[in-house]
């Protein structure tokens, strides 16, 4: 039976390893520049609103070119300007840090929003960045948690604890608890059968013992095979799961053209840089 156990969670992970997350390649390793007036710098933010996550990962941009080009970084001012909706690229000429961004991507994990940008920034304060335009927003590679899917690994539902979707961890973790509840339970009554059966001479005591003792292997293996379920689809969870997307893409320029999309909604956003 345990060889069973183990044979079939070795192909559930080679399975789930089939139907890892993707997200863009560039977020795992930034791109390199066309030229050597600028860098690249891929930063990311959390809020309770995807817009709160976007202005934390902007000032994360900021700081970072300000820095790059030796430029005094005034945090409070860049984070209220941000804050008041003011876009980046009026803040990146208000305070000469150049910044460009050319490609953003974001999720929705429970009640949290991850926001990651990919920017293009000044090199060096004594040269006018020369941008260029970057065609891989859409190339995506596969991705794994491994956070997430070491934590459930460890106690069925903490990485789904960890991707902020608490409901769904509590189930799994409820669920594994009852499943191995189950086995303990039925376990010891069959023992306790077992031996009243061994204690005992009466035939049809026996048999009654026995019969007992027979339902409550049933069960216990019944509880083994829906513990073993119950925990790798909590791994396979934790590997896949994923929340609302919104992938976004421009094109290095002055117009740049963001497609949206939402479970409830598919939308283009134009913008012009002047």
């Amino acid at each position: 039976m345990k060889k069973q156990i183990v044979i079939a969670f070795v192909f559930a992970i080679i399975g789930i390893t089939s139907f890892a997350q993707e997200k863009p390649c560039w977020i795992y390793k930034v791109p390199t520049p066309a030229n050597s007036t600028y860098l690249y710098d891929m930063e990311w933010g959390e809020g309770r609103t995807a817009r709160e996550a976007e202005n934390e990962a902007f000032a994360k941009v900021f700081r970072y070119t300000a820095m790059q080009i030796g430029q005094p970084f005034e945090s409070m001012g860049i984070n209220n300007a941000l804050q008041n909706g003011i876009e980046y690229s009026v803040i990146a000429r208000q305070y000469n840090i150049p910044i460009n961004k050319v490609c953003e991507y974001s999720e929705r994990e429970g009640s949290e929003y991850k926001v990651y940008i990919l920017c293009q920034v000044a090199k060096d304060a004594r040269f006018s960045p020369q941008w260029s335009n970057f065609s891989g927003c859409s190339d995506y590679c596969q991705y794994i948690d491994g956070v997430a899917v070491l934590k459930s690994a460890l106690l069925p539902g903490l990485g789904q604890f960890h991707k902020g979707q608490k409901v769904k961890g509590a189930c799994f973790l409820a669920g594994e608890a009852v499943c191995v509840a189950s086995v303990v339970v039925a376990q010891s009554m069959r023992h306790t059968y077992i031996d009243k059966m061994n204690n005992t001479n009466n035939a049809s005591l026996k048999k009654a013992y026995a019969d007992r003792a027979n339902a409550c292997t049933i069960v216990r293996n019944i509880g083994i095979g829906a513990a073993a379920a119950v925990y790798v689809w909590n791994l396979l969870d934790a590997f896949i799961s994923k929340g609302n997307h919104k992938y976004s893409l421009s094109y290095g320029g002055p117009v740049n053209l963001t497609p949206k999309v939402s479970d409830e909604s598919v939308a283009l956003s134009l913008s012009i840089n002047f």
